[in-house]
């Protein structure tokens, strides 16, 4: 499902040239949790961007379910950031005048529903609550987001990025503010949520407890990817 052949990318810092990506290569398969660690400073998000097609490679190809990122045209590539991919940040922002279910349902509202036509807020609405209570949010569905824990607002940008049924999702040190426990709930759930819907999860991370929940654990080091 995510394929990365070769990939370099370089920035400009400090009037040099740094080479952040030097030929990482890797293979997420669908319903795969691939958990990669890797220094801060490695290029973890800088990689995770390549396949989120936020970022393009200065060299090498990324492709996601068969498509050559790259040669996606301005239109296609706004349609694949929004529909086919999820992107989970550390540090999870909603809305701070809507509730989780608002929140959870925004990303596709106006995309096409069951019957094909496009979600109103409502059918947007109706069709993410059943994930909301899948993640454990059944009873928090009407809390404003500064009503909720760091872990549900986490929870609710989850169930943002799945609400569009993306092939692969990325997830930037999803627990970087939580506590151990909290963590390790959400870890468990990404995991199961993706495996059940056969969705490509690469997660980058500096928790160990990834590591137990993973399919596959690879540590990005000199811009190349390792099996750990």
């Amino acid at each position: 499902m995510i394929r990365c052949d070769g990939i370099v990318k370089s920035f400009a810092s400090g009037g040099e040239t740094v080479r952040v990506l030097d030929g990482a290569t890797l293979r997420v398969a669908g319903g795969e949790l691939a958990a990669l660690y890797g220094p801060s400073g490695s290029g973890k998000t800088t990689l995770l961007g390549m396949v989120a097609a936020l970022l393009a490679p200065d060299a090498g190809t990324v492709a996601v379910a068969g498509r050559d990122l790259a040669r996606l045209r301005r239109n296609e590539r706004e349609r694949f950031r929004r529909t086919d991919v999820g992107y989970v940040a550390q540090a999870p922002v909603l809305l701070a005048g809507a509730t989780a279910l608002q929140n959870a349902a925004i990303r596709s509202i106006g995309l096409p529903g069951d019957d094909g036509r496009r979600m109103g807020r409502e059918a947007a609405e109706r069709a993410v609550r059943p994930l909301l209570e899948e993640l454990g949010l059944g009873r928090r569905l009407d809390h404003l987001a500064g009503q909720l824990s760091t872990g549900e607002q986490q929870r609710v940008l989850i169930a943002r990025s799945l609400s569009t049924a993306p092939a692969v999702l990325v997830a930037d040190e999803p627990t970087g503010h939580l506590d151990s426990r909290r963590g390790r709930e959400v870890l468990e759930l990404l995991a199961a949520i993706c495996r059940d819907r056969g969705v490509a999860l690469l997660l980058a991370t500096h928790d160990p407890q990834a590591a137990d929940v993973a399919d596959r654990v690879h540590v990005l080091r000199d811009g190349v990817v390792a099996d750990a």
